[in-house]
């Protein structure tokens, strides 16, 4: 741990690339859910009857995304999206419960894994 916060490590996060495919009234109220979401729309272009929108969004907002797509578009937007790249994540750090033991307290994590050790000894 001590070498991994010595190291300057950072976090990075999944961008998935999207495409929409939406009824051109639609676009304002996409854009600013978009803008909500963090996503960022690379390129706008008419199809037909259809406004096409592709981008880039953070993989843990693409549910968010494919969830208020039918009420933004009375039913009728179509979202497709792939994984693009990693890159570094911005705002707030994700995290997750250790499901192990918490190797930045030095002391109890050397405490348990004393304890562990001492136990598979015994079994054995």
């Amino acid at each position: 741990m001590t070498a991994l916060e010595r190291a300057g490590t950072t976090v990075h996060e999944p961008v998935h690339r999207f495409g929409l495919e939406i009824p051109p009234d639609a676009l304002g109220p996409v854009l600013a859910a978009l803008a909500v979401m963090r996503g960022v729309p690379l390129l706008t272009n008419r199809r037909g009857s259809a406004c096409v929108v592709e981008g880039e969004i953070r993989a843990a907002r693409v549910h968010e995304l494919t969830q208020q797509l039918p009420g933004l578009t009375r039913g009728e937007g179509v979202v497709e999206s792939a994984f693009e790249r990693y890159q570094p994540a911005r705002g707030e750090i994700p995290t997750r419960p250790r499901t192990d033991h918490d190797p930045p307290d030095r002391k109890e994590y050397v405490r348990r894994v004393l304890r562990m050790g001492a136990g598979r000894l015994a079994q054995a």
